[in-house]
């Protein structure tokens, strides 16, 4: 199973996490990890990264050439590292030999084996994702297609290299990202869903069980997969800002994170505690962020999500 992520030096941690626990649930699959990285991350942190793998697994770094990408990259968006676009690149950057990757985001846990994931199908398709729960709609009204097409989350993706090399699809992205700054919100997950909106197979929810799945009471969840995947999730995804090094993070499965990274270097480790996102957004999103603060605060309102309390199967 050849693996791909994606990381600069702020979070090795969660992505070696993230790679513990995958090793840990899949030891019966032989795991080949292409790790994306910049000139951030040092030796050390590279050597931490090796320790998490299991004996017979395999580690390749890859270092990104930051300023390659400067020319598409979209600078007012808030919270979004450069490392972001750096699985846009994939099928230039993998060698023509692996054809076919499983990208996994950091802020992941995986809980099962994966390998009936990897087998999924996709000679057609560019890639097979899972659906992202919130807004739809409105992301794909955004971005100018029918919604009918769906929208999937890119932090779990089985990707198809060799259509990718065909079909040119690396170009088609860039210059998406280069003809359409205004439209994009999230720039790297908007640009994969507009150009491979007809391209793509939707996988089982369990795949990628986002952060919006837990906010929905168990009585009115629409589908018996939904609740299965909410019940035993394969891959546990904290998307949004409630990651679970955070102190103020209340996501159900946030002890996970804590249990597998008992298992690599960082088990005593604090900097994830106390890391801040340096964000880099435009006057308008500041002014509209302060304006909310300031009613909150008239109104004495502080907002909270709405959690439900998951019982896990196993």
């Amino acid at each position: 199973m050849d693996i791909l992520c994606c990381t600069d030096h702020n979070f090795v941690i969660p992505m070696g996490v993230m790679m513990h626990s995958l090793c840990v649930n899949n030891c019966g699959n032989e795991l080949h990890f292409h790790v994306f990285v910049d000139n951030s991350v040092t030796q050390e942190q590279k050597n931490e990264i090796g320790a998490v793998v299991n004996e017979g697994d395999t580690i390749s770094f890859y270092t990104i050439d930051v300023s390659s990408i400067q020319q598409y990259l979209i600078v007012k968006v808030a919270n979004f590292p450069i490392s972001i676009y750096y699985r846009l690149l994939l099928a230039d950057i993998l060698p023509e030999s692996v054809h076919k990757v499983l990208y996994l985001d950091a802020d992941i846990i995986v809980r099962h084996d994966l390998k009936e994931l990897y087998d999924t199908k996709i000679d057609d398709v560019a890639l097979a994702a899972v659906t992202e729960p919130d807004g739809t709609g409105g992301n794909c009204e955004r971005l100018g297609y029918p919604s009918e097409l769906g929208y999937f989350n890119s932090g779990v993706i089985l990707f198809n290299l060799d259509y990718f090399r065909k079909k040119n699809i690396t170009e088609k992205l860039i210059n998406f990202i280069k003809e359409n700054p205004e439209k994009l919100g999230c720039p790297d997950q908007d640009t994969l869903n507009f150009v491979l909106r007809n391209e793509k197979r939707m996988l089982p929810l369990k795949y990628n069980v986002q952060e919006g799945f837990f906010r929905v009471s168990p009585e009115a969840v629409a589908t018996k997969e939904q609740l299965s995947a909410i019940q035993d999730p394969y891959i546990v995804h904290f998307t949004t800002n409630e990651k679970p090094w955070k102190k103020s993070c209340r996501h159900p499965l946030r002890h996970l994170y804590y249990e597998y990274r008992k298992g690599t270097p960082w088990a005593k480790s604090t900097f994830m505690e106390h890391f801040r996102h340096k964000r880099v957004i435009s006057r308008r999103q500041q002014f509209n962020t302060n304006v909310m603060k300031i009613l909150n605060k008239i109104l004495g309102k502080t907002p909270k999500t709405q959690y439900y309390n998951i019982q896990l199967n196993h």
